[in-house]
């Protein structure tokens, strides 16, 4: 397992502030496509602005044997570096870059296999062509990094391409130790940022909203979620929110128009678990005008910032 880069609240107690650090270590899938641009865009608002550093990565495509019509390998692998060093040229001045030109069968392995070999705590990505209301397309290969990368995947939505801090953050949570650790990391993003929080939780769509029994979920879910605002950091008075019904559509109703950044976590089963139980966060997502970072469970407590 990678050693965590990004730097997130670890256990920090209403009179700690966690470090304001934000991703030392980024790779951006980039192909010279507008959802590429956008892409890079989030990363240099996700980077930390003092020791962060990019990796602009263009995976190209390995075949078993060469097909008529198709560049050879190394064609390939020529052009894909000179687009990456083009793009680098337009990226500010003090920001460090490193370009990329994997071979791998497919780009989800070829950010996977990179993000290992840099070390990566983010891998920042784009939408699927084809989104609509500016909602993000979940691609084939996001949702494949979202089961199988080594560290936080961050999916920008299409033609976003803002810069400065995050004004809104918000968080998704359901009791797991994924959650805590998305929680942590959104606690350190807004205190980088200066954002507002806004926690999100949902009651489960099976119990009848007016029956006792939810009524007495309802109550501990709110208990549970006060105590997690009431122990944020210093500086961070978070708002709670609790809904009813399906997890992945009531809170990305919930933060559509609200939130600038919205933060999940990733339960990692891998692609077969991932399929008989669904996924609240490619759900997320899919429904998100707005950027959203998905963070595993090694960026959780128990992790130490790095040294």
């Amino acid at each position: 397992m990678p050693e965590p880069a990004a730097t997130v609240a670890n256990g920090a107690g209403p009179d700690e502030a966690p470090a304001a650090m934000l991703f030392r270590r980024i790779v951006v899938a980039y192909d010279g496509s507008p959802s590429a641009e956008d892409a890079l865009s989030l990363a240099l608002r996700l980077r930390d602005p003092g020791e962060g550093r990019l990796v602009l990565a263009g995976v190209v495509p390995t075949r078993p044997w060469h097909l008529t019509g198709h560049p050879p390998p190394s064609e390939s692998t020529a052009e894909a570096e000179t687009m990456l060093a083009e793009a680098r040229t337009g990226i500010e001045a003090g920001v460090p870059v490193a370009v990329r030109a994997p071979a791998a069968s497919s780009p989800a392995r070829g950010l996977t296999e990179l993000a290992e070999a840099e070390r990566a705590d983010l891998i920042a990505i784009g939408s699927a062509k084809g989104a609509a209301d500016g909602r993000i397309g979940l691609a084939r290969t996001a949702g494949r990094l979202l089961s199988g990368a080594p560290c936080a995947v961050a999916v920008a939505p299409p033609g976003l391409r803002e810069a400065g801090p995050f004004h809104h953050v918000g968080v998704a949570l359901d009791g797991s130790p994924e959650a805590a650790a998305a929680l942590q990391a959104g606690y350190a993003i807004a205190r980088a940022n200066g954002s507002a929080v806004t926690l999100y939780t949902a009651l489960d769509e099976r119990m009848d909203p007016s029956g006792e029994d939810a009524l007495h979920a309802r109550l501990a879910i709110q208990e549970r979620l006060d105590a997690v605002a009431n122990s944020a950091p210093a500086g961070l008075n978070p708002r709670t929110v609790l809904v009813h019904g399906p997890a992945g559509r009531k809170i990305a109703d919930a933060c559509d128009g609200v939130v600038d950044l919205l933060i999940t976590g990733s339960r990692s089963y891998g692609p077969l678990q991932r399929v008989l139980t669904g996924s609240v966060s490619e759900e997320l997502i899919a429904r998100a005008r707005h950027p959203v970072l998905v963070i595993p469970r090694q960026h959780g407590a128990g992790d130490g910032p790095q040294g």
